[in-house]
């Protein structure tokens, strides 16, 4: 059976999806009257997700059906149309070539009229799709991909794939595949141009005939039975008429009344229908207007890549779904990666008014970009002219869609080189032009450009400044605010250099990528059989050992392995608590942007998890992560945004936010009032007044004495925003509160301080929020004088440091000393602690114990993110502390690791007090190890204490922490050194 529509008296459709017979040709000798097809194979579908055994495969398929064609289907003229094929293809009919099309993403349709007959017909497809394997680290260096003879000489690092390479392949028919028959002439495309006004710009390009018998008419329709006629289309061009239609009091569309109005536009006997929406999208005084209207752009980026189907979307109600989970998370762009998506997926977006920004494919992912020889990064022409008309087919296909508001030329510079080519920035520059004259009613972005071991790439002509930033919550905290405050001030950096840019300095600033890491539950993903996805077998292909992380094999196997059971009670636990980790580590970096006077949007990564992938905030089967239902409140057109210091704070103090607001709604703020409280305590309120759409403002400090409390306990300040029409906005501020008698030392005996003095000290920058009374980060000359613990903050001598948290400090190891702590090793120290003496060793550079290796590479966390933990029973002040490890620790987490110690060892597991894991369980690190030393024992800890003592509660008593368990009867090391 086959699905039939009357679309008007003549015109007729029908898909032809279903199962067609399929066969490999590896060496590209077969013929069409040859073939002898061994196998089925859905379509629309890549074969890489109908037979697993071909994901590797690179070359030749051909596939072949037959279709029953009723008499009448030809009297006049018969459309085969294939949505996409992947790469290149050629099509028969009845053993006679009718056509060939090359370009995977968009696409064609061949007349057939001619070479079909009543009754049985047959229809092949001979496909050429190449796996890319030269990449920068080889994906498949076992594999050897065999072209064969025949066919188009394609060098696949030529050929637009967008991310395939990244996860999988697509190789084979895997859009819809129609016939439709029309009358001669017949209409064969339809462009429409709508204002906020209410005019619509209608061209109609003619197929069949040159000369039309009868005029073209077009007429606008909406849903509620209203309609325009238009003037009669006039010949513009031949075989391209155009018109005019004018709708009275149009409604436009927008996310939040996504309306659509149909244009019926008729030629004798044949009509189509085409949806579009009244909607215009410009930038002005660095803002972005839609309709005229100042938007903050709450995008993710969607990979659009399903489990079982790769590209191929399941169902319209799997995708509808999918869209209203995007908008329940509060969502109203979606940044559609490297790609164009299928046009179900921007029909969707139509109707239910979601934002699309949508990307040309890159035909490469990176450029071996070492050197500044131009000759070793030059475009190959052949490229240009591919990209040039795959935007041209991207455009003519999606022009009517009101969703669609940006194009991209390039991600991330993958396929230019734009730092070292001024060919490249020359031929990009022309490309946003060519965009522009394709289409000026929508905004370009010319290189969605990102920080690089070689420096930045950078725009050379674009609608947006837009940049990309990952960084590891809370881990990196101080770093991201730091760049995105120099980001506000719009930093040379992001735009090239050399001359020959074109910027305005009013191009919205938009952080188009940042996100972090929450796992998944494996029982919500396993399949009925029991066993786990496919793809868990998948990884990163760009290094075996920087992408190790990203593996999913194993990883209920690892957690256990790795003793991470004593910290959580199972994996589910675990990845329960790593997605509130993903939202807290999100919330921070939403605020962050939320405050600034000229971020106009974000692009979070991404909406659902994509294959090892795990940043979505939905799965990879769309299943909802643990923050779904909150998730909306940070990511609002109009938020609330509290902002302090640090994230912990003792019970006799007083919790001291600047609170801003943002206002970005068509709500009405008329008598708005911010209302706050701190736990369950009486409400506070302020009045806000004067902010106008498309502003930020600070509302003032807020101060709130904290209640007393009798262990670590995290409280929550609740703010809501309100009018008279209601609830405009809603948020909180959590942090962590600790008994000030945790502030003093319980130790009383002297402690023995070893340090380098005298000689320059690592000093990481604290992040410069807004400033707080009473926490200056800066002794200007006018400044007040700081308090006496402060003033020696800043002088990192841990000699003092030690003495304002309550330890008697010495600087001798004799006269009864039985503990150290130290920050520097001496052949004094070390003898000191073989024949008994008990140290703490904070840990910054060289160690004489275990090697200490930076943040970097896979252990920084800033893309595939790292979960850090304490062990309970070794912190009693912090061992009930949320794990991962979140916000209070913004400050004291360690920029550093103890690495090469033996993780997998159940017998000294207990010996590690507090580590790290990154992604799917890999690559598991130390920050807090004891173990002995001679006679006597040692807690070495990477965590920050110079940088955060005195005045971090959490540094405070995570330091107390180890000092008691280290002088205590629980500490008994079963891992020794070796000396």
């Amino acid at each position: 059976m086959y699905d039939e529509r009357v679309v008007s008296i003549m015109r007729l459709q029908r898909s032809l999806a279903g199962p067609w017979q399929f066969q490999l040709d590896p060496s590209g000798t077969l013929t069409v009257d040859a073939l002898a097809p061994d196998r089925e194979i859905p379509v629309p579908m890549p074969w890489q997700a109908a037979f697993p055994d071909l994901q590797k495969y690179s070359g030749y398929a051909w596939y072949r059906r037959t279709v029953d064609i009723d008499a009448d289907w030809l009297n006049g003229e018969l459309l085969l149309r294939f949505g996409a094929v992947d790469y290149w293809c050629q099509v028969f009919v009845n053993g006679q070539k009718v056509g060939e099309h090359e370009g995977g993403y968009t696409p064609f349709t061949i007349p057939i009229a001619r070479h079909a007959h009543p009754g049985r017909n047959d229809i092949a497809v001979r496909v050429y799709d190449a796996a890319q394997t030269r990449m920068t680290i080889e994906r498949w260096p076992e594999y050897d991909p065999h072209v064969g003879a025949g066919g188009p000489p394609f060098d696949p690092v030529q050929v637009p794939h967008g991310k395939q390479e990244w996860y999988i392949n697509v190789g084979g028919i895997w859009q819809d595949v129609t016939l439709t028959t029309v009358p001669v002439p017949y209409i064969d495309s339809v462009q429409i141009t709508p204002d906020t006004r209410g005019n619509a710009h209608i061209a109609v390009q003619i197929a069949g005939s040159e000369a039309p018998a009868e005029a073209v008419r077009v007429r606008v329709e909406d849903d509620d039975g209203g309609a325009w006629e238009g003037d009669t289309a006039s010949s513009v061009l031949p075989n391209l008429h155009a018109a005019n239609v004018a709708v009275e009091n149009p409604r436009l569309w927008e996310p939040e009344t996504p309306h659509l109005y149909t244009a019926r536009v008729s030629l004798g006997d044949d009509e189509i229908s085409v949806r579009f929406g009244f909607r215009e999208i410009a930038t002005a005084n660095g803002q972005i207007l839609l309709n005229g209207k100042p938007i903050f752009l709450l995008a993710v980026l969607d990979q659009d890549l399903y489990p079982d189907t790769i590209y191929t979307i399941p169902s319209e109600a799997f995708l509808r779904d999918e869209f209203a989970k995007s908008k329940a998370l509060g969502l109203n762009c979606l940044r559609c990666h490297i790609k164009p998506p299928d046009p179900l997926y921007l029909d969707l977006a139509d109707e239910m008014g979601l934002l699309v920004w949508t990307e040309i494919p890159s035909w490469r992912t990176f450029y071996h970009k070492g050197t500044l020889d131009p000759n070793q990064v030059a475009l190959d022409d052949d490229i240009k002219r591919r990209a040039e008309r795959l935007l041209e087919e991207m455009v003519r296909r999606d022009f009517n869609h009101p969703s669609i508001v940006i194009w991209t030329i390039i991600n991330e510079d993958w396929g230019t080189a734009l730092p070292l080519s001024a060919s490249d920035r020359v031929w990009v520059a022309q490309m946003v032009d060519h965009c522009k004259g394709l289409d000026p009613t929508r905004l370009v972005v010319d290189n969605s450009a990102c920080p690089h071991p070689w420096g930045p790439n950078v725009h050379v002509k674009s609608d947006l400044d837009d940049f990309h930033v990952y960084a590891s919550i809370p881990d990196h905290a101080a770093g991201f605010h730091q760049t995105l405050e120099t980001f506000d001030l719009r930093p040379l950096w992001t735009y090239s250099t050399h001359g020959d840019t074109t910027r305005s300095g009013q191009e919205p600033l938009v952080l188009s990528e940042f996100g972090n890491w929450g796992l998944p539950s494996v029982e919500k993903l396993r399949r009925p059989t029991g066993s786990d996805p496919a793809w868990f077998n998948l990884g990163s292909w760009w290094s075996p050992w920087d992408g190790e992380a990203g593996w999913p094999r194993g990883v209920e196997e690892r957690f256990h392995r790795y003793g991470l059971d004593k910290i959580w009670p199972n994996y589910e636990c675990f990845a329960e608590a790593s997605q509130w980790h993903q939202y807290e580590s999100m919330k921070f970096e939403i605020e962050t942007m939320r405050r600034l006077a000229h971020v106009r949007g974000y692009v979070i990564t991404e909406l659902t998890d994509a294959y090892w992938e795990s940043n979505g905030l939905l799965d990879f089967d769309r299943n909802p992560k643990a923050y779904f239902e909150v998730f909306h409140t940070i990511n609002a057109p109009d938020v609330i945004v509290p902002q302090v210091n640090r994230y912990a704070t003792w019970d006799d103090e007083e919790l001291s936010s600047c609170v801003h607001v943002a206002r970005y709604s068509s709500a009405d703020w008329n008598g708005a009032k911010l209302r706050w409280r701190l736990g369950e305590g009486e409400w506070g309120q302020y009045d806000v007044a004067g902010v106008e759409r498309g502003q930020v403002q600070a509302l003032g400090l807020l101060r709130q004495p904290v209640p007393r409390v009798d262990r670590a306990t995290m409280l929550r300040t609740e703010f809501i925003l309100e009018a008279a029409g209601g609830e405009l906005a809603r948020n909180t501020l959590e942090f962590l509160t600790l008994p000030n008698a945790f502030h003093q030392a319980s130790y009383k005996g002297a402690v023995a301080v070893v340090t380098r003095l005298g000689e320059a000290t690592l000093d990481l920058p604290l992040p410069a929020l807004t400033q707080v009374p009473g926490e200056t980060t800066g002794t200007p000359d006018d400044a007040p004088p700081l308090p006496r613990g402060r003033r020696r903050h800043l002088q990192r001598d841990l000699n003092v440091l030690l003495s304002d948290i309550g330890y008697k400090t010495t600087n001798k190891l004799n006269g009864g000393v039985h503990l150290a702590i130290a920050d520097h090793a001496t052949t004094e120290l070390l003898d000191w602690v073989r024949k008994g003496g008990a140290l703490l060793y904070i840990g910054y550079g060289p160690s004489p114990f275990f090697w200490i290796g930076g943040r970097g590479g896979p252990y920084s966390g800033n893309w595939i993110t790292s979960f850090n933990w304490l062990r309970p029973e070794a912190h009693h002040r912090l061992g009930d502390v949320r794990k991962p490890l979140g916000m209070p620790f913004m400050r004291v987490m360690p920029q550093r690791t103890i690495l090469g110690l033996p993780f997998a060892d159940a017998a000294v597991q207990g010996d590690f007090l507090a580590g790290m894991i990154s992604g799917w369980v890999h690559q598991p690190a130390v920050h807090t190890v004891q173990f002995r030393y001679g006679r006597g024992r040692v807690i070495m800890s990477t965590f920050a204490f110079r940088e955060a003592l005195p005045n971090d509660p959490t540094a405070v008593a995570l330091l107390h922490d180890l000092v008691d368990h280290l002088m205590s009867d629980a500490c008994q090391p079963t891992l020794a050194a070796s000396y």
